[in-house]
């Protein structure tokens, strides 16, 4: 199993791929046994066992909450001590109709923004910066997805990068490039700042990295904000 650095830690965890190769179905409940029988595709399985396993693989101790996500074969995984709340998403940068979506899912302001950015690859991982930090948003803060990517926002009306997150606790927030084809986001809630104050460890299961991860944006509650519409 996973060390889990300190008992107020907040990490991250990425599994790649090999992890699934972890996976024993055979050690499944039975609820969750069924639904591994039911996945129907490779793709799917893949998603499955990687993120189990590494579920599996890192301790669950009194005290913990943590969030899991998937992406073609890694997975994500965070954690944080209660009483913070955490939220992860982990998304392969794969073509979309961006800006349709956009247009449709996220606030008028990010939808204008990125219907100005000519280059596919800034368009591309613009999206996937914001749609990752909506998504953990939304499991940190227990909110529908589609209010997280209206009401989550990361550009204000003048088209400044600016974070207005629809909460009273205090909040920290990460994106990460642990690849260049990956964006990965993790949130955190609290009551007060001195709960999220512990420094973030990042890993990767089962080949641990040599080199960190591409920071991407490094957000908290304490930033400034304003209203996207």
């Amino acid at each position: 199993m996973l060390p889990f650095p300190s008992p107020r830690a907040r990490a991250v965890w990425l599994g790649t791929p090999d992890a699934a190769k972890q996976f024993d179905p055979s050690r499944l409940e039975s609820d969750a046994h069924a639904e591994w029988a039911a996945l129907r595709t490779n793709r799917r399985r893949l998603d499955y066992a990687s993120s189990r396993a590494l579920m599996a693989a890192v301790p669950v101790a009194d005290g913990q909450a943590r969030s899991l996500s998937h992406s073609r074969g890694f997975a994500a995984l965070a954690v944080g001590t209660e009483p913070s709340s955490v939220g992860v998403d982990v998304e392969s940068l794969v073509p979309r109709g961006f800006k349709d979506i956009a247009r449709l899912a996220y606030s008028t302001a990010e939808a204008d923004y990125l219907a100005s950015l000519d280059d596919p690859s800034a368009l591309c991982t613009n999206f996937y910066e914001f749609w990752t930090l909506k998504e953990a948003f939304a499991k940190a803060l227990r909110l529908p997805l589609a209010d997280a990517l209206r009401q989550c926002c990361l550009i204000d009306v003048t088209g400044e990068r600016r974070a207005e997150i629809p909460t009273t606790q205090r909040w920290k927030a990460m994106i990460f490039a642990p690849r260049p084809t990956l964006r990965l986001a993790a949130a955190w809630t609290a009551a007060s700042a001195d709960l999220l104050d512990a420094t973030v460890h990042t890993a990767e299961w089962p080949e641990q990295q040599t080199e960190s991860w591409a920071m991407i944006l490094d957000l908290s509650s304490h930033d400034a904000t304003c209203g996207c519409a």
